[in-house]
Formats: structure tokens, C-alpha cells, sequence
């Protein structure tokens, strides 16, 4: 599962390690979420979906300044999906094909066709 947020740049300003790898002054960085988000130093199974994961040290939100300011709304609306909606499907699936957007620095579904049934 990736991130809507892809990346973020920045530039060194010297005399800091990142991974015992040196940065200078005017170094190039790029910070790739999906990569952090599957770092095995911290995660276990990172490949692996999973919802119930404790701690979850993500960067989907960002960290520190760059913290998005709308997480929390995200984060309410996704609880309240699985509280009131899921347990009233009977059956979801797919009915078409998928399209993610084509942004560099956001991705996303700019489409996700599915049929389901009410319980």
C-alpha cells in the first residue's frame, strides 16, 4: 500500500550523516515514503498489508513539520467506514478496471469502479 504523497526534497546543508552516508553542502535528498514505509529496520513483514500494526512508525502523514494537517480528519473518516459501513456489505468486488492518478508528487485512485450488496 503506498502513500498519497510520494516524495519529498530537500537539500543538505553539510556536516550530517544519514546511514553512516555523508551529506554535503548542496547535496540533492529525496525522501521516498513508500520505501521508508517497507524500512525493515523498523517494520516487521514491511511488504505485508497490516492494519492491526503496533507500533506503526509510518510516514503516510509525514513527520515533524511536514505533518500533514489533515490526518486526523482522514484517520476519522477511515474509522468511521469500518465501524458503520463495512459491517453493513454483504459483498464488495471489482467492476472495472482501476486507474491511479499520474502526479508525480501525489498519487492516488483517480478511479476505483465496484459493485456491492447491502447486507
Amino acid at each position: 500500500m503506498d502513500d498519497a504523497g510520494q516524495d519529498l526534497h530537500a537539500v543538505g546543508h553539510g556536516g550530517r550523516k544519514v546511514g553512516g552516508q555523508a551529506i554535503a553542502k548542496g547535496d540533492w535528498l529525496m525522501l521516498c515514503y513508500a520505501s521508508g514505509n517497507r524500512d525493515e529496520a523498523v517494520f516487521d513483514e514491511p511488504d505485508r498489508f497490516r492494519a492491526d500494526r503496533k507500533p506503526n512508525k509510518q510516514l503516510a502523514f509525514g513527520y515533524g513539520a511536514h505533518l500533514c494537517l489533515g490526518q486526523h480528519l482522514a484517520k476519522m473518516e477511515m474509522r468511521i467506514l469500518y465501524e458503520e459501513l463495512l459491517p453493513r456489505l454483504q459483498s464488495v468486488e471489482l467492476a472495472g478496471e482501476p486507474r491511479m492518478s499520474e502526479a508525480l508528487f501525489v498519487n492516488g485512485l483517480k478511479r476505483l469502479p465496484i459493485r456491492f450488496k447491502f447486507s
